[in-house]
Order: structure tokens, then sequence, then C-alpha cells
């Protein structure tokens, strides 16, 4: 999973937690960003700051949520490596 798709997840997880759905717009407000550099985090591009960006949104779920997201990425990328 590349940074854009924790980005995402993360953001989702949020979304579920509140039970409404968050404009891309605050949370790039969350993060202290443009809407326009947080919808390019979400798209992948900027790849260094999106990680400030994910360090931002990880920093605002709980720890179990945390577990949860590292653990995707972690079967995602050892799916990866065994194709």
């Amino acid at each position: 999973m590349e940074i854009s798709g924790l980005i995402r997840q993360a953001h989702r997880l949020l979304e579920a937690r509140e039970c409404r759905r968050i404009p891309a717009r605050e949370m790039a407000s969350r993060i202290g960003v443009s809407s326009r550099a947080y919808t390019e985090y979400e798209r992948g591009t900027n790849e260094p700051l999106a990680m400030k960006a994910l360090i931002s949104l990880l920093s605002s779920l709980e720890d179990d949520e945390i577990i949860k997201i590292i653990r995707s990425w972690q079967n995602e990328s050892k799916n990866k490596t065994h194709d």
C-alpha cells in the first residue's frame, strides 16, 4: 500500500469514528495543509510531505486503529512480494 492508501484508510477510520463524511477540505485543515495539498497526498503525489500528513492523521486515531492500518499495509506488502 502506498502512502496515499494509508492516508485514505486513516481518513475513512476518522469518518467512521465520527459517523459522518469528512470533506478533504476539513481533513486538510485538521492537519494544517491546503485542500489542494491534501488532495495531492490522497492521489499519491508529493510523497515526502504526504508522510508528514499521514503522521498527523495517525495522531488523531486510537492505538488499535493505527495498528489496524499498519497491519493492513504489512499484509499488502507481503502479498506483493509473493506475487
